[in-house]
C-alpha cells in the first residue's frame, strides 16, 4: 500500500511539473496548477514546495506563480551529453521535412498523452496542436497520438479515448466511435491521416514505429498546409517517412 502511495505522489508531482512548463516563463498560479493536474490545491500546494525545495520548480520573483526551476534545465543538458540517438531523430525529421514540405514531429507516449520529443518545422511555420517540442496531446488528437494508439490493443486504445474523452473536442460527428474507427483504420492501414478535422486548412499523417516486427510507443508525423498534402499523395509520404524513420532505427522498420 505503501509502494501505491509512492508511486502515485511521484505521478502527481511529474504531472504538475509538465503543467509548469505549459506554463512557460510566467509560470501558473497554484489553483491552474492544481486545476491543470486533477488534484486539490492542498496537494499540489505541497508538492509543488517540494518541487521548490529541491530546485525543479521556482517562483518568479515578480509573482506568486510556479514555474520549471533550474533542476531541470541541469537535468536537460545532462540528458542531451549522454543522448546516443537524439541527433538520429533529428536528422529524420530534417529530411522528412524538407522532403515533404512540412513540419515534422517526433511523439513519444507519456501516459495517456503523446509528447512531442523533437520536432523540425523547416521553412513551415503553421499551426499545430503540440505547439512543438515538449507539446503535449491526449491520445486521441491528431494523426500522430491515433498512430500511437493504433500500435496497442484495441481494447487498451479505447479505455484511453473513453479516459480522454473530456480533452477530445467530441462534437456530434467526431465521437468516441469514430476515433475508435480512425484508430483501427491506422492499425490496417499503417498510418492515420488527419485531413484537417481539428486545424482547418492543415493536414497531417502519422506513422508507428516498428522495430523488429514490435511496434514501439511512438510515432513519426507530419503538418502542411492542405494544399501540399492531397490524399493521393498521402502513400508516397508515408512510404518516404517509414524510409528515413528506418535510418533512424538502423534496422528495416514495418508500419503498423
Amino acid at each position: 500500500m505503501a509502494d501505491k502511495t509512492i508511486s502515485e505522489t511521484v505521478e502527481k508531482a511529474l504531472i504538475l511539473l509538465s503543467h509548469l512548463a505549459e506554463g512557460g516563463h510566467d509560470g501558473l498560479s497554484l489553483g491552474e496548477a492544481a486545476e491543470r493536474a486533477g488534484i486539490s490545491k492542498p496537494t499540489a500546494h505541497r508538492l509543488l514546495n517540494t518541487l521548490v525545495q529541491q530546485a525543479f520548480a521556482e517562483r518568479p520573483p515578480y509573482s506568486r506563480n510556479y514555474r520549471l526551476g533550474p533542476a531541470i534545465s541541469a537535468l536537460a543538458r545532462v540528458g542531451i551529453a549522454t543522448d546516443l540517438h537524439g541527433e538520429r531523430w533529428r536528422t529524420c525529421l530534417a529530411e522528412i521535412s524538407a522532403a515533404t514540405e512540412a513540419a515534422a514531429f517526433l511523439f513519444v507516449r507519456a501516459g495517456d498523452e503523446a509528447l512531442c520529443v523533437e520536432a523540425d518545422f523547416g521553412a513551415f511555420l503553421l499551426p499545430t496542436l503540440s505547439s512543438g517540442i515538449g507539446g503535449r496531446v491526449p491520445l486521441g488528437l491528431g494523426p500522430g497520438s491515433l498512430a500511437i494508439l493504433a500500435g496497442l490493443a484495441e481494447s487498451e486504445a479505447d479505455a484511453i479515448l473513453a479516459r480522454n474523452a473530456p480533452r477530445l473536442r467530441l462534437t456530434e460527428t467526431r465521437t468516441l466511435e469514430t476515433l475508435s474507427a480512425q484508430v483501427r483504420a491506422a492499425r490496417c492501414n499503417g498510418y492515420a491521416f488527419d485531413p484537417g478535422e481539428i486545424l482547418a486548412e492543415v493536414r497531417g499523417v502519422a506513422i508507428g514505429v516498428v522495430h523488429h516486427g514490435n511496434p514501439l510507443p511512438m510515432a513519426v508525423s507530419t503538418a502542411s498546409l492542405a494544399s501540399r498534402l492531397p490524399e493521393e499523395r498521402v502513400a508516397d509520404t508515408c512510404k518516404l517517412m517509414r524510409k528515413a524513420v528506418a535510418k533512424a532505427l538502423g534496422a528495416p522498420s514495418q508500419p503498423l
